[in-house]
């Protein structure tokens, strides 16, 4: 996964606004960041997240993980020699 400060960098171009505490609870790992970034959960973390942070911070939940998961099939293709 992108470390913190791009996911903190991506926000503030974006909307001006870090959502740091938005992206430590979806990265924490003692708050179960596997099921954070669970696309089945996704409906159910925006729900959440936009209770705590409002629905600015849902469009960059949802971006967030999206990063993620784009970094993570970029790892997987590059061990597999697929991409460079």
């Amino acid at each position: 996964m992108p470390p913190l400060d791009v996911h903190l960098k991506s926000s503030k171009q974006r909307t001006g606004k870090e959502y740091e505490e938005l992206h430590r609870w979806i990265d924490d790992d003692k708050l179960n960041a596997p099921e954070i970034h669970d696309i089945s959960r996704i409906p159910e973390n925006m729900k959440y997240v936009n209770k705590k942070w409002g629905e600015e911070a849902v469009q960059e939940f949802v971006l967030h993980v999206k990063e993620d998961m784009e970094h993570r099939l970029k790892e997987n293709l590059q061990y597999f020699g697929l991409f460079k």
